[in-house]
């Protein structure tokens, strides 16, 4: 009986932190991220965040099972051309093995979506990037506004891009 009982809070334990890990971040809303000007790995110059327009940072690595899943769900997702929304990843390069893998992983899966390379961890530690996947949710002010530890969907991503701010 005792086993039961153990596995039962162990259960509700789980749970109660599943829940919480997908509900916007408290914090976020207080602190948003500082300007930050970068280039993709095609040479676009990117500044994030872009008042005026929302947008959906995902940090990832190839190494990530959950990260090699939805990348290419992402994929569908902008060759819909969501113009009022954006969506940049971020490749934690300096995580990687080489930037040769993190390259072959991206032509193999045909990603064409703006891919920032963080040599450095500059961009993660902007973020407090702590577990990947991590996706970050920036409101047309600029603001954080919701920020998601582990996968996401791509259904999850529509919903904000269509909630009115």
């Amino acid at each position: 009986m005792k086993r039961y009982g153990m596995m039962r809070y162990s259960l509700i334990f789980l749970l109660s932190a599943g829940m919480f890990a997908f509900q916007p971040s408290a914090a976020a809303k207080l602190v948003s991220p500082a300007v930050m000007h970068m280039k993709t790995i095609e040479g676009e110059r990117v500044v994030i965040p872009a008042e005026g327009q929302k947008t959906i940072i995902h940090f990832w690595t190839t190494w990530c099972p959950p990260c090699r899943e939805e990348l290419p769900r992402f994929q569908s997702y902008y060759d819909k051309k969501h113009e009022d929304v954006r969506l940049i990843t971020v490749n934690l390069l300096n995580a990687e093995k080489n930037e040769q893998a993190v390259n072959r992983f991206i032509k193999e899966n045909n990603l064409s979506f703006p891919i920032v390379f963080d040599r450095d961890g500059d961009i993660m530690k902007e973020y407090n990037v702590m577990t990947i996947p991590s996706t970050f949710f920036i409101n047309e002010k600029g603001e954080l506004e919701k920020s998601v530890v582990g996968p996401i969907t791509v259904e999850q991503m529509k919903e904000w891009a269509e909630k009115k701010s």
